[in-house]
Parts: structure tokens; sequence; C-alpha cells
């Protein structure tokens, strides 16, 4: 596992399990990944990308889930289809 992916894993799953964003900022600094402006955002899009990283282990994905409905977002990452104008599609 390279770098990149460690050190993503360890600053989620600490997010996870302790609600400090500070790690996952430390990790977005240092390798260039841009961060929305919103606290809550940011939040749930760290706990949707914990559900689906099998990496991450089980638990940890269970109770990112469980944070992910309690801030009032569904976890799951619902896939989309471009057409070629660039305009999204919802599948279904």
């Amino acid at each position: 596992m390279n770098d990149f992916v460690k050190e993503r894993d360890a600053a989620f799953i600490h997010f996870v399990k302790t609600d400090d964003l500070s790690k996952v900022r430390e990790y977005c600094k240092k390798w260039d990944v841009q961060m929305p402006k919103s606290k809550r955002v940011l939040m749930a899009g760290v706990y949707k990308a914990v559900v689906v990283i099998t990496s991450i282990p089980e638990d940890i994905r269970t109770m990112a889930m469980q944070k992910c409905l309690k801030l009032g977002f569904n976890p799951m990452i619902k896939p989309y289809d471009y057409d070629l104008e660039g305009e999204q599609d919802e599948q279904n």
C-alpha cells in the first residue's frame, strides 16, 4: 500500500473514531487535496468515503455510516452517467 493510501486511511480512521478533523486537514494539505469550505460537507464526504474504502476495517466503516446518517446525509455514493455535453444524469 502506498503512502497516500496509508496516510488517508489513518487520517480517516482517526476522524471517525474521534470526530477530530485535524489529521484529515493535514493529509489534504500535504497531498494537495481540495476540501469543501463547509465543515459539515467535509465531514459527510469523509464519512461517505470511509463507507466504500475496503482497506478500512468493517467496524470503522459501519461507524462512519451511522455518523453520516446522524449528520443527515445518505452514506451511499450514487453513480452518475455523463452525457457528451457534460451534463450528469443520475442512475437509479
